[in-house]
């Protein structure tokens, strides 16, 4: 079952499901492109084959970040993919690993915020509805990670790299200084 974003009122910020974001808007892109390029036998780690999940990935987010108007994190549930398509290609397993460590380079290389959970987004709003001390500790994480953001600490240079290698022309200069200088305004 999915989810829309998740507000926390009481701390204002917004909570965006990664895993909705890849079955509804990320994961198309990928199946249509890696059908047009003839790369859905290729493994998930083809270096072209990254490149379009990448590409995809982070526009996708980069995008949903711009378009929010709180504090925001990306959340992803590493232990499952509802009604996923990818899976008709590569193992859930194999999907499930890629993303938790694309996510976590994500996370190094652009001044966006991961978090990585074994809960689902349903299940966290259903532990936040029913007052679960799980629930309090995982907003209390996810607070902590918002808080201790330094976009002092990601330069273009380190981003250029990255994007030189998998040939992601949408993140120019530009487009970093703006998700950067969103993310300085909303703080």
């Amino acid at each position: 079952m999915m989810m829309a974003d998740l507000h926390i009122e009481n701390y204002d910020f917004t909570i965006i499901d990664f895993n909705e974001l890849l079955i509804n808007e990320i994961q198309p892109e990928i199946i249509n492109s890696l059908h047009e390029f003839n790369l859905l036998d290729k493994s998930i780690n083809n270096l072209s084959v990254k490149k379009f999940i990448y590409h995809y990935t982070i526009y996708n987010i980069c995008q949903r970040l711009l378009d929010c108007n709180t504090k925001s994190i990306v959340f992803f549930n590493n232990t499952q993919l509802d009604e996923c398509e990818l899976t008709k290609y590569y193992s859930e397993q194999e999907i499930l690993i890629f993303f938790t460590n694309f996510l976590r380079r994500v996370d190094k290389i652009l001044p966006v915020k991961i978090f990585i959970s074994k809960y689902s987004i349903v299940y966290l709003d259903h532990l936040i509805s029913i007052n679960d001390g799980k629930a309090q500790t995982t907003i209390n994480s996810m607070i902590t990670k918002i808080n201790n953001l330094d976009i002092g600490r990601y330069t273009f240079s380190d981003v250029k790299k990255f994007t030189k290698r998998y040939e992601l022309t949408f993140l120019n200069k530009d487009y970093f200084n703006r998700l950067s200088t969103k993310l300085l305004l909303i703080r």
